[in-house]
């Protein structure tokens, strides 16, 4: 199967990129006029009407198709959000930008199309030298702005035939990966000192500029997504590099809508409200991605009774009253961290997803095109456990 990827690089453009993103930002607002004139957001029917009212501008045509796209993807968001019921705005873009095909990498200069035998050339750092050394790898398109470049890579991936399944359970505080064998606790603290410390470096601000207001809170909110999406980074590698080993299918937690739980007016308080600053969904788009890349397959659970149901004998499990992340099940004695039952339950409901013909002594009789499973009665062993600190790069059981 084909896969997709993208790499980013810092650059610094010069005077003929300059004009070449000025040019293409202008013919993207053209179009973006065009199609709320002619009322249309269709890409072939709005190319078919701004094609020849660009031919003013001085570029190779491919720039112009490439804008007509473009602003048929700005103009159908424009629809979404007009039939949710929001406010919107004429659209019109700002910053200017450009994205394009045709582009070669030959070793270490990036050739990008700008005139009839006249391209421009721009120098990849040894990061980006180093990925598109592979000679497996496609460049197929770049997008280009004033202080980043970035390239879309294709390769074709052999699937991994998985022979069995782990589940991760995201949490506020920890991301727990594993199954029955084996489960890794990876703390995710750091994130939540991150989120602090920025609210109380914009609380700290007291110069009454606005625009030096708004300038240092962007930075710092710049800073903070930097600092977590790289801090997410190593704990998604760590994740898809063992499951790769293990040769083991990743299941997640299906959180769509988790949002609308913790919402203003709930009578939660802002104890409950800071779970919409919890970065859930980067954590599961880094996964997703990383792992179809190395051809490992990622499905999704339903998250309900998770961290409540006991994954030996299928009871509702209580919760210790001294230790308040122990669960005790009154059936069968297990007594186990919330964690681990919620990711051993959800590795358990992906084995249908694996081979509707899979069976396991520790789920016992079910029904896997339904999904629903009875756990058998039976004494597991406790799973190894590896506790991940990836701030401070320790690991230990």
């Amino acid at each position: 199967m084909k896969v997709y990827k993208s790499v980013t690089q810092k650059h610094t453009p010069n005077s003929d990129l300059m004009e070449l993103m000025n040019t293409f930002t202008k013919m993207v607002n053209h179009s973006i006029r065009i199609g709320l004139k002619e009322g249309t957001y269709n890409i072939k029917r709005l190319s078919g009407i701004c094609y020849h009212e660009l031919r003013d501008y001085d570029i190779l045509s491919s720039y112009k198709l490439c804008a007509i796209s473009q602003a048929a993807g700005i103009l159908s968001n424009r629809r979404q959000s007009i039939r949710r019921g929001r406010k919107v705005r004429i659209p019109i873009v700002k910053n200017p930008f450009i994205t394009n095909y045709g582009v070669k990498a030959n070793g270490c200069l990036l050739t990008i199309p700008y005139k009839s035998r006249n391209p421009i050339n721009i120098l990849l750092n040894e990061h980006t030298q180093k990925i598109l050394s592979d000679h497996s790898l496609t460049v197929r398109s770049f997008s280009l702005t004033a202080a980043s470049i970035s390239l879309c890579i294709s390769k074709e991936a052999e699937a991994i035939q998985c022979s069995k399944t782990v589940g991760t359970d995201r949490n506020l505080r920890n991301v727990t990966c594993g199954n029955e064998q084996e489960v890794t606790f990876y703390r995710t603290n750091k994130l939540l000192s991150i989120k602090e410390n920025t609210v109380h470096a914009r609380a700290g601000f007291h110069r009454n500029d606005r625009r030096k207001k708004t300038r240092f809170w962007k930075e710092r909110q710049r800073r903070m997504a930097g600092r977590t999406r790289q801090h997410i980074h190593r704990i998604s590698k760590d994740i898809v590099e063992n499951a790769v080993k293990s040769k083991s299918m990743i299941v997640l937690e299906n959180l769509k809508g988790i949002r609308k739980m913790y919402r203003k007016g709930n009578c939660q308080g802002r104890k409950y409200r800071r779970l919409n600053g919890w970065p859930f969904y980067e954590l599961e788009r880094q996964i997703e991605y990383k792992a179809r890349w190395e051809g490992l397959p990622v499905e999704y659970a339903d998250p309900r009774r998770t961290s409540k149901q006991c994954p030996r004998c299928g009871k509702i499990l209580q919760e210790d009253t001294q230790h308040r992340r122990k669960m005790l099940c009154g059936n069968c004695g297990l007594f186990m961290d919330r964690d681990i039952v919620a990711t051993m339950n959800i590795a358990y409901k992906g084995v249908c997803k694996l081979s509707p013909r899979f069976r396991d002594s520790r789920v016992g009789i079910g029904d896997a095109q339904s999904g629903t499973f009875e756990p058998a009665m039976s004494e597991p062993r406790a799973p190894t456990i590896r506790i991940v600190d990836m701030s401070k790069g320790s690991i230990g059981d």
